[in-house]
């Protein structure tokens, strides 16, 4: 392959990893107003988005706390066209990458919790449902899709806001499968001819970033979910009447992995995300093992490369063959907020309103988790995301559901088959049983 020059490969120490996985990606923020100080409130009230009632009339501050740090200045934007709209009110954005659960968990003991936090639903939500308020009066409720309710519900009630709709899977560079004759594969034997074809061209067919604890956890995740009742699998691995050792789709991960580590780079626990991302937008490997956030970086990178996503195979059935999907992120009320109304009234809003649907599907590109809302965006990876999840061709995100802590153990129990080379599943497996009842009995 054709090299990019040198000065390429330097610009990528000065792009962050921005990911959609949530706390647990890399990436940093920090504390920052939304703006200058508002304007003081001329009028006796503002109206509420959903006809509610009316917001106080005096000055209102509102904290707005999550962990989705490639939104930082879309969300900083967003608060400012609500302030413009209702002068009253001032909102104050706080966006966290690493330790963002820490810095919550913090904040709740302490009881200085935002007035808007994110979680990533699930079981997350169980961690705060002392937090949470109730919003399954609210407008926006009767729009959220069908495949996006059970993230953002607690106890048969809506307690959240699904932000969007995310996935991963393998990202490939386009031109070099078009360019070799390859076709986007649907099992696992066709995954290894790809990678065969690939290596015989002279070209690496994996980019490996498995220095990320975290991206290995999402693979777990692929072993673990897609089957009828996930949730009750994973309850079952609590309870001791399921193995992970003896589960079939965990062992099909494993082969995966090995493939992977096969027709991969060399030294793979070498390589995080911003070395990974470097090579493979240079054109040095075909195909990585990502989520629609890896797009902004390669285009940074890289920004005339063609990409698209397609589901991980890990079998020789194509029907096996999902992309993992879900929603990333949920916004939350807190139900210490001395302002409820006003944070319900921001969701309403960003839902009912020109200046917030244009924040999430114009400035944010979200796949959106809202019914009578269409991806705009021009992210060619959440387009892929978008045609699976039409196809109904999807499995969840069952990391919120695993005990505390699993996500990254996980992914590090994976890390140490790595360094010991493959073939001991069995071994690996083993050691995420034992990862799990720990875990979940703590």
């Amino acid at each position: 392959m054709k090299r990019k020059t040198a000065a390429l490969m330097a610009a990528l120490l000065s792009v962050s990893m921005f990911t959609g996985c949530g706390a647990d990606g890399a990436g940093s923020g920090q504390a920052d107003s939304a703006g200058t100080a508002t304007e003081q409130a001329t009028a006796s009230g503002t109206e509420t988005s959903d006809g509610g009632g009316e917001t106080a009339d005096e000055d209102v501050t509102i904290r707005w706390m999550q962990f989705q740090v490639e939104y930082t200045n879309q969300v900083k934007q967003m608060a400012k066209s609500y302030e413009a709209e209702h002068p009253n009110v001032k909102i104050e954005v706080e966006v966290i990458g690493d330790d963002y659960y820490d810095v919550l968990k913090t904040k709740a003991s302490s009881g200085d919790m935002p007035d808007v936090f994110m979680t990533a639903g699930y079981n997350e939500i169980v961690t705060y449902k002392d937090y949470v308020t109730d919003l399954s009066d609210q407008a926006f409720v009767s729009q959220i899709a069908e495949g996006a309710k059970e993230c953002v519900s607690l106890d048969d009630k809506v307690v959240g806001l699904p932000v969007q709709m995310s996935g991963n899977g393998i990202v490939y560079n386009k031109k070099i499968f078009e360019e070799n004759g390859i076709q986007v594969p649907t099992t696992l034997t066709e995954l290894e001819q790809v990678c065969e074809t690939l290596q015989s061209k002279g070209i690496t067919p994996f980019a490996n970033q498995f220095k990320d604890d975290w991206l290995l956890g999402q693979l777990v995740n692929y072993g673990f979910a897609g089957g009828e009742d996930t949730p009750a699998f994973l309850s079952s691995l609590t309870d001791g009447t399921a193995k992970i050792a003896e589960t079939e789709k965990m062992n099909d991960i494993m082969n995966v992995m090995d493939v992977m580590l096969k027709y991969g780079q060399d030294k793979p626990l070498d390589a995080g995300w911003n070395e990974a991302a470097a090579t493979f937008a240079l054109g040095e490997q075909a195909m990585i093992f990502e989520g629609i956030w890896a797009y902004d970086t390669i285009a940074e990178i890289a920004p005339d490369m063609e990409v698209g996503m397609f589901a991980l195979p890990m079998t020789d059935n194509a029907a096996d063959t999902k992309l993992a999907a879900d929603v990333n992120g949920v916004w939350h009320v807190s139900a210490t907020s001395a302002h409820p109304e006003v944070a319900k009234d921001i969701l309403n809003w960003i839902v009912s309103s020109d200046a917030g649907k244009d924040f999430l599907l114009n400035q944010c590109q979200v796949i959106p988790a809202m019914n009578g809302m269409e991806f705009q965006g021009t992210n060619p990876l959440s387009k892929d995301v978008s045609a699976y999840i039409k196809e109904g061709n999807t499995i969840i995100w069952s990391w919120p559901l695993w005990p505390d802590g699993y996500y990254n153990e996980s992914g590090k129990k994976l890390q140490d088959y790595v360094s010991g080379g493959t073939g001991d599943h069995g071994a690996a497996l083993q050691s995420l049983d034992d990862l799990w009842q720990n875990l979940a009995v703590k």
